[in-house]
């Protein structure tokens, strides 16, 4: 029998993009809806590109960002190494009024241009991690929840989000193509020995 993952689902409107990633990749979730408290298996789909990403656990028809690729190098990620992310997808304009009317994001402003939209100013990423070590105990860490915008960590650590045009702007938009690029070192406390998986959802 394949391993379930079991996570708690958020109602699937609230999820602007839910991927995980793997160092031994799963098949399926388990995923429990919090208000309805309905359990149902969700197969696992691979992120488009060099990574070992998959969606979840939200499916991937739920969520609001549609991906185009996925690049993380070196995959799999090396703890203690600068490692690198670049995404691409699109936000489309289908999609926006869902979430505007849900309540999660602001109204993407009236103009043409993508200098006019100030982009989804209430975005947030929640990460999280869990470990299985070598004699098969676990151990799962508390998320970290951080705004979704460009920012500056410290000298290695740098978050850049870019609109279609190439500019860098500082939150996703809210329609249209985006790009999220992320340089990063994983700090010494995941050095342990252990199949890491980290969790990523905005």
């Amino acid at each position: 029998m394949k391993p379930l993952f079991i996570h708690p689902l958020l109602p699937l409107s609230a999820a602007l993009l839910a991927l995980t990633i793997h160092a031994n990749p799963q098949q399926k979730y388990l995923s429990i809806d919090r208000g309805t408290h309905a359990m149902a298996e969700i197969e696992i789909e691979n992120v488009p590109g060099h990574n070992n990403a998959t969606y979840g656990p939200v499916p991937k028809d739920a969520q609001l960002f549609d991906v185009e690729f996925l690049e993380i190098a070196p995959t799999p990620i090396i703890a203690d190494r600068v490692f690198f992310i670049y995404l691409r997808g699109w936000m489309p304009s289908s999609k926006s009024p869902s979430a505007e009317r849900d309540g999660i994001f602001e109204s993407p402003c009236s103009g043409s241009g993508p200098d006019s939209d100030p982009g989804l100013t209430n975005a947030t990423l929640e990460v999280s991690s869990s470990v299985t070590y070598p004699g098969g105990s676990s151990d799962s860490h508390a998320s970290l929840t951080i705004p979704f915008k460009s920012m500056v960590f410290n000298d290695a650590a740098h978050l850049v989000i870019r609109d279609e045009s190439g500019k860098q702007v500082e939150y996703l938009p809210s329609v249209g193509r985006g790009d999220v690029l992320l340089d990063f070192q994983i700090p010494t406390l995941f050095l342990r020995s252990g199949v890491w998986t980290f969790g990523v959802e905005a």
